[in-house]
């Protein structure tokens, strides 16, 4: 039936005289213009991309298919067309809707139609060529949409230049909105004094001006008597402590310090970065940043004992841009664990009073060798761990990060200049030691992201309330992540849920039956109607494992039945090409749960 393809039909019709002019649509016409008779520019417009409205909804069947001699659709007056246009898809711009189809059709909104050609063509002048064939309405181009929001009217003075915060996509190295989604949730949070990230890493600059006024105080230590006051251990330990070298006193270091700017640099104080979770400038605002340095020069194997100070020391995120080859150090493993269960809470696994959540949150950065194999990003690829890829300015996958079906989610990681047109700017900008600012890019930079926004959800449904836990944290994180996979089609499901979203993590109550302090039952069903003969969905951690799926017919007769064994967030696609065109219903079954969901095949 392939709906979503039938507006091919129409464009058939040009004549050869047309298929001429279709074939210079990337040239200015004479006086200097792409289109014919449009005030818009090709800057306003999406390239390769048309709506087109048809006269009446053709009658036959088609299919659009790659052959060594162009596009073929399987009928004959249409394969040049269609060839010249260079078409690799087609689909309705109002998807089918069961329930709404009956007054969708009545407005004809049926009739309308996505296009997708090759982006060379001037999608100006395309879409006035292709209005001009019999059986076409309308054709025009697709607008470039933008927010009306701006970013807050802060003053730190090189907010302008952090992209990853807020891509206007006005450079050439650059995708708008291929960012973290921060200006619309930044006027209103923006980081909570008892919110601390423990930031396991090299020494951060305790004394830069852009991270002082959020650095962690341990209130019941005093400062430079050699005493261990609070009895935890360590000796003066006053933000925290250096594992690498047993002392109270950092040594101060480019990568820690920038890490740390990228969560919580100070926001509005007139001085250089912003930081996702850095406050709004008034005293005591944003999060604290524990620091915990396991690095120098060389890594002194000390990561598991910093882990488990930030579980006993108060913090409820655990930051970590750091890693090895092989299989998960035992150590580390058991540290991971120990903060994942006791962070925020007493000897008894219970939420101290005081805390903003149950159980804590463990991001790892996976490495830098562009490749998918697990063992070469450890821990990042330890299950109760969130493992961290990178992405760059333009939704890709940067040209260094690792990949891979461990991957959980991804964030901007900067990009090599020389892959950007030698542009410094498409790195991360943030803290570094000497209390100045730099660029650096790779999975470390796209990590702190993660952990940022993870402090403004916590900020949200966890300060000043108890019950909200580790558990449903990484639900939200996960489950609102904005796909990447479009972007990236060769690393498809291997970039995690895609880019992490502060806007929609911190909206979640508004997803229809989501709690966000409850953990419950989520299926997705991703594709409905299904064009391809390909069933996708994904489930969340409390419908994973192994599962039952079951298709009905519109009789109710069962036509497939398939035990699976599911991994959370995950896209699971079911081949269902052998099912004829028509109505069915999905019985997904686990963990004594059963969801059902209807669907139509074309």
């Amino acid at each position: 039936m392939k709906k979503y393809l039938l507006c091919l039909l129409s464009i058939g019709c040009l004549c050869a005289c047309q298929n001429d002019a279709l074939s210079d649509l990337s040239q200015p016409d004479a006086n200097g213009q792409t289109a014919l008779s449009s005030p818009l520019s090709e800057d306003d417009v999406l390239p390769g991309r048309m709506r087109i409205k048809l006269r009446e909804e053709p009658k036959g069947n088609v299919s659009v298919r790659t052959t060594s001699n162009g596009v073929s659709t399987g009928i004959q007056a249409l394969d040049g067309t269609a060839s010249v246009l260079k078409v690799t898809r087609m689909q309705r711009t109002f998807p089918y809707s069961e329930q709404y189809e009956e007054r969708t059709r009545r407005e004809g909104l049926h009739l309308w139609y996505d296009v997708w050609y090759e982006e060379n063509t001037s999608a100006l002048r395309a879409a006035d060529e292709v209005e001009l064939v019999e059986g076409i309405e309308l054709a025009c181009p697709v607008r470039k949409i933008r927010t009306r929001s701006v970013t807050p009217s802060w003053n730190d003075p090189a907010l302008e230049t952090q992209w990853n915060f807020y891509n206007p996509g006005t450079e050439t190295w650059q995708s708008e909105g291929a960012d973290i989604r921060l200006a619309n949730v930044w006027q209103q949070y923006n980081g909570d004094p008892s919110i601390i990230v423990a930031v396991i890493d090299e020494g951060i600059d305790t004394e830069h001006p852009d991270l002082t006024d959020n650095l962690w105080v341990n209130q019941a230590e005093i400062p430079g008597n050699g005493l261990d006051d609070d009895g935890n251990g360590y000796v003066d330990d006053i933000n925290g402590y250096n594992f690498y070298s047993d002392r109270p006193n950092m040594i101060p270091s480019e990568h820690g310090t920038h890490v740390a700017g990228i969560i919580a640099a100070s926001n509005n104080n007139g001085t250089g970065v912003c930081g996702i979770a850095g406050g709004d400038g008034t005293p005591g605002s944003g999060v604290r940043l524990m620091c915990c340095q396991i690095i120098d020069y060389i890594y002194n194997n000390k990561g598991a004992e910093a882990i488990k100070y930030a579980a006993d020391n108060g913090a409820v995120i655990c930051q970590n841009s750091w890693g090895y080859t092989g299989t998960i150090d035992p150590v580390d493993k058991a540290a991971i664990d120990y903060f994942v269960k006791y962070a925020g809470c007493d000897n008894e696994g219970n939420q101290l009073p005081d805390s903003p959540m149950k159980g804590g949150l463990v991001l790892f950065a996976t490495n830098n060798y562009n490749t998918s194999d697990p063992s070469d990003a450890t821990p990042a690829d330890y299950e109760n761990v969130l493992g961290i890829a990178a992405i760059n300015s333009q939704y890709q996958k940067a040209s260094y990060s690792d990949y891979g079906d461990y991957i959980d989610l991804c964030a901007p990681g900067g990009e090599r200049p020389r892959n950007m047109g030698g542009a410094e700017e498409a790195q991360i900008l943030s803290t570094i030691d000497g209390g100045g600012y730099g660029y650096l890019y790779g999975a470390s930079m796209a990590c702190p992201h993660v952990s940022g926004v993870a402090a403004l959800v916590i900020q949200k449904y966890g300060v000043g309330k108890q019950g909200f836990t580790a558990e449903q944290l990484k639900e939200i994180l996960l489950s609102t992540a904005y796909d990447v996979d479009t972007y990236n089609p060769q690393y498809a499901d291997q970039l995690g849920n895609g880019c992490v979203n502060a806007e929609a993590a911190l909206n979640v109550e508004n997803t229809p039956g989501y709690d966000p302090n409850k953990t419950g039952a989520t299926f997705t069903l991703k594709t409905n109607p299904v064009t391809d003969g390909f069933l996708v969905f994904r489930v969340n951690s409390s419908l994973s494992g192994k599962s039952e799926l079951t298709i009905r017919n519109s009789i109710g007769a069962k036509v497939l039945n398939q035990q699976l064994n599911v991994k959370p967030y995950s896209n699971i696609s079911i081949d269902i090409r052998s099912l004829a065109a028509g109505y069915y219903t999905l019985v997904y079954q686990c963990n004594g749960q059963q969801i059902q969901e209807k669907f139509v095949k074309y």
